[in-house]
């Protein structure tokens, strides 16, 4: 059972063992014995071929108790560190290491070796060394009393395929000189006695060959098989039905119909659980007549009872899911997505085949929409960008579903996700994508995203997607089906990737947008989000990129006008739109501004970046903030999407603390004054008309920096790590009066078309800012003084009469337009000639009331309790509120007798945690509560 059970698994990693990736010396090693491993880095993925530096190995052993392959044990060092066995180099990409099995690994008596497992890498685990297909690497290990042991080093034991015109080698070694007979289909074809086998064979059959190699010692016979499909060299072309699309078809109600583009490729066979994952002639695809599609019609009958599950093996070694698939199975990071975040996989066929699967449903059902949305229109976008491992603490969908509330209240009415599509193992940004069409699992299910974005659009908020079509990752099917293993990287006659990449700011490999099939595969994903999730819009990162000009390292020169480039940008927008009309499509370019002003003219909305600028002022040093302005810019149309934060800028709150500057009573490095000066940026920053983005938790002043790492230093190579997640910042009084003030600047901009006119003035001097919107139904003057002291400011309104303060409500009879005002250090306001009022979620902005901690009692309260606050001095009561976390607020039904307030609970319809919220004329009283 022992032998089958290894032959089978030699199949399955055959590849890995085939290429000699590791090699042992003895050959037949047992776990009692002083081994050499040898690891050739040209072999395999080559991941590490070339490599000058220290190789260390990430190694573990596949035990009598290991549950699968990927089931490691008594793994040695600890990946990303030099706290691993470090290779020793024997020759430019030939390394070795000398252990005793038993002690190397500590291994406790009784418990039986059978594999020895490896990841071979550089220091901190960017480069590595895996078998071709990118799994883990495996050497067998024997017991030390097997007795008769064979290796088959060619042709690989599950199956391999040659053409007509071709011959067989067959390479087997064996422990010790024996007997061996070689027979094919049943007939002796090779006898001979030795401890290695090495034959050609010439005489083979179309078709099927089962080779039996028999080996006999005189007192113990081993039987080793394989079998070798020949394949005629010419192919009869056969075209599948029409209107196909690549990846799985729905076609009858009997049949699907699975649809692969492998250009330059001679053929290719269909692997399911119903062959095992094995070759099968039965499941050979058949090639149209472009010589570029293959096919294959099957019954829907193969894929019932769960086995919905299914892989492409073109030219007989290249092993891949289906690029189009919408879910797969990846054996080194699914087991590590929580249950409770994603419980509806099926297993993964550990024992049958190696790398990405595809999954697919076996009905082609609708899911049932509930809401008609209308998307808000662009100028009137106030972006939210989420990245979802850092936004929630259980990183699901389900929990971003509970937080839209929170969202709707702070006036978001677009959410942007980071790509969210299935990208390189499960912590990342997602700028590291693999499939393009699968939704990344880490967040949750397809039907839990759908879930949010119905709910989304329920509240009135659009879902934006950033999509990555510049690049893709090695683990791709569009890099791996054309891939050259020496140098890591595509080949030449790749149809989607170059070769080398065409600019300075490529990560991965570089997409040739100009090849017809790299553009229907956008087409064809873009399409796929619109039609299957109803996503209203794209951010496509680094559009620059899409471009075959060769820039080199120039980045200047890649930022030149770039006539190809703009003429794909445009070919994709228009698909798109052609699918959907309203769809909104945001271009992270930073090129030439004419470039952009054309692209702009052509209805992409584009980046801009003021994170700097805006930071600058905040810290209390002199700014230029007009390049958020369309108008400034030159531009017909308001679509300069800005921002004073992204996912790619130093956090404004840590700048602040760390290197704000200070004047008489004003340190801009105290958290207050910080959280003040905040509101005053996000003053600015929202009365420039146009499409606007916050960065998730930019609301609540987050100040971890960009660059914080795990172990609470900095360090720029900690970019990308996960960064705490506060929602606890919302209990911090200055925080949430950011989170207030930048609600009812949101309310300000979506509700009233002063604040999207196009007839506005910017004066941007270096620390007084002044923006004029003038509008029929009302004009306004938005002011704010960034320096560190006080200053009389001209405000330049547009007409004498009574202006309104629009988040105290205090009126100014303006006699002349040009008096001075005089504006405290960080001061903001904002005046329109006709009286508004900020929405009920604002409590508190620039106005001079005080903020009081109170206690009421008791506190806990059960769901009947009427709360109590002693205080004689509680004059004029405005309102009296409970917040949630969330940032909800409801009005509390109360009693006042001079003395006592007595508060109804029964207006906090659920437990948790609440801020009760006591505005008076000339105070704010606050407490705190937990409802149970």
């Amino acid at each position: 059972m022992r032998l089958y059970i290894a032959a089978f698994l030699y199949f399955v990693i055959g590849s890995s063992l085939l290429a000699q990736v590791v090699y042992t010396e003895p050959e037949f090693p047992s776990q009692f014995d002083d081994v050499t491993i040898y690891f050739d880095a040209t072999q395999g993925n080559a991941g590490l071929a070339g490599f000058a530096e220290d190789v260390y190995a990430h190694t573990g052993v596949i035990t009598s108790s290991s549950t699968s392959l990927g089931d490691w044990n008594y793994v040695q060092g600890e990946w990303g560190t030099t706290n691993a066995p470090l290779m020793n180099r024997v020759s430019p990409d030939l390394y070795s290491l000398e252990i005793n099995i038993q002690d190397f690994y500590n291994l406790p008596v009784g418990e039986q070796v059978e594999y020895l497992a490896f990841v071979f890498r550089n220091q901190d685990g960017s480069q590595s060394g895996r078998s071709s297909d990118g799994s883990d690497i495996y050497s067998q290990v024997y017991d030390s009393d097997q007795g008769l042991i064979a290796n088959l080093i060619s042709p690989a034991l599950g199956g391999s395929i040659i053409f007509d015109d071709e011959s067989l080698n067959i390479l087997l070694s064996v422990i010790k000189v024996v007997d061996i007979s070689v027979s094919n289909n049943g007939m002796l074809v090779h006898s001979e006695t030795s401890d290695v086998l090495d034959i050609t064979i010439t005489d083979l059959v179309l078709g099927e060959n089962e080779f039996s190699i028999l080996l006999d010692d005189g007192a113990e016979q081993l039987t080793v098989t394989t079998t070798v499909f020949v394949l005629e060299r010419t192919n009869t072309l056969t075209n599948p039905p029409a209107e196909l699309e690549d990846g799985v078809n729905y076609f009858s109600d009997d049949t699907f119909i699975f649809q692969l583009t492998a250009p330059h490729k001679d053929h290719a066979f269909f692997l399911c659980p119903a062959n095992d994952y094995q070759i099968d002639l039965d499941y050979r695809m058949n090639l149209a007549s472009d010589d570029v599609t293959f096919w294959i019609e099957l019954p829907k009958t193969s894929f019932e009872n769960g086995q919905n599950t299914y892989q492409y093996l073109v030219d007989g070694n290249i092993k891949l899911a289906d690029p189009y698939s919408e879910v797969i199975l990846d054996p080194n990071n699914d087991q590590w997505v929580p249950a409770e975040v994603m419980n509806t996989l099926p297993d993964y066929p550990i024992d049958l085949t190696t790398g990405m699967v595809t999954v697919f449903d076996t009905t082609d059902e609708e899911y049932p929409w509930t809401s008609i949305f209308t998307k808000p229109a662009k100028t009137d976008l106030v972006i939210y960008e989420i990245l979802m491992r850092d936004f929630l603490n259980d990183h699901s969908y389900a929990s971003l579903l509970d937080t839209l509330d929170y969202l709707q209240t702070l006036g978001v009415n677009a959410i942007e996700l980071m790509p969210v599509n299935e990208f390189e193992g499960n912590q990342s940004w997602g700028y590291n994508p693999s499939f393009h069409m699968a939704l990344d699992k880490y967040y949750g299910t397809r039907d839990q995203f759908k879930a949010v974005i119905d709910a989304a659009h329920s509240r009135g908020i659009a879902v934006i997607l950033d999509v990555v079509y510049n690049h893709v990752f090695s683990q791709s099917p569009l890099a791996q089906m054309f891939w050259d293993p020496q140098n890591f990287r595509p080949t030449s006659d790749n149809p989607w990737l170059n070769v080398e990449a065409k600019h300075p700011f490529n990560v991965g490999y570089d997409v040739n947008h100009e090849n017809f099939e790299t553009k229907k595969w956008v087409k064809r994903v873009t399409q796929y989000w619109i039609e299957e999730f109803k996503i209203d819009g794209f951010r496509f990162d680094l559009s620059k990129g899409f471009t075959q000009f060769n820039s080199g390292s120039n980045s200047d020169l890649m930022s030149q006008y770039d006539a190809s480039r703009i003429a794909i940008l445009k070919e994709y927008a228009d698909y798109i739109w052609s699918i959907d009309p309203d769809n909104y499509v945001i271009l992270e370019h930073f090129g030439g501004n004419t470039e952009e002003r054309e692209l702009s003219d052509h209805g992409f909305m584009l980046w801009g970046n003021g994170q700097h600028q805006f930071a600058e002022a905040a810290m209390g040093y002199s700014s230029s903030l007009d390049w958020l302005s369309y108008q400034q810019r030159g531009w017909s149309d308001p679509h300069v999407v800005g921002y004073s934060e992204s996912h790619d800028e130093e956090r404004m709150l840590y700048k602040l603390l760390q290197y704000g500057n200070d004047g008489p009573g004003h340190d801009t490095q105290q958290p207050e004054v910080a959280y003040d000066r905040a509101e005053a940026t996000n003053a600015v920053f929202f009365s420039i008309p146009g499409p606007k983005m916050m960065w998730q938790f930019q609301e609540l002043g987050y100040d971890y920096s960009i660059n914080y790492c795990i172990n609470g230093g900095i360090n720029p190579n900690c970019r990308l790590d996960p960064k705490p997640v506060r929602w606890d910042y919302a209990e911090v009084e200055g925080r949430r009066q950011l989170y207030a003030v930048i609600s009812a600047l949101t309310h300000l901009k979506k509700s009233y078309p002063t604040f999207a006119t196009t007839d506005f003035h910017f004066l941007d001097q270096s620390y007084y800012k002044r923006i004029k919107l003038n509008h029929s139904d009302m004009n306004a003057v938005t002011m704010a003084n960034f320096r560190v002291e006080s200053d009389a400011v001209d405000p330049s309104f547009q007409s004498t009469g009574t202006w309104y303060e629009y988040f105290t409500g205090d009126s100014l009879n303006v006699t002349n337009v040009n008096e001075n005002i005089s504006l405290a250090p960080g001061e903001y306001r904002i005046y329109t000639d006709q009286h508004i009022t900020p929405p009920e979620s604002f409590y508190v902005g620039t106005s001079d009331l005080g903020v009081i901690n109170v206690e009421l009692y008791p506190n806990p309260i059960g769901s009947s309790e009427r709360l109590s606050l002693i205080h004689s001095e509680l004059s004029d009561i405005r309102e009296v509120s409970a917040v949630d976390q969330m940032g909800r607020s409801s009005a509390m039904t109360y009693d006042y007798d001079g003395y006592e307030l007595s508060l109804d609970t029964a207006d906090i319809n659920s437990n948790g945690i609440y801020y009760i919220r006591i505005v008076t004329s000339d105070k704010i009283y606050v407490a705190r509560v937990v409802k149970i």
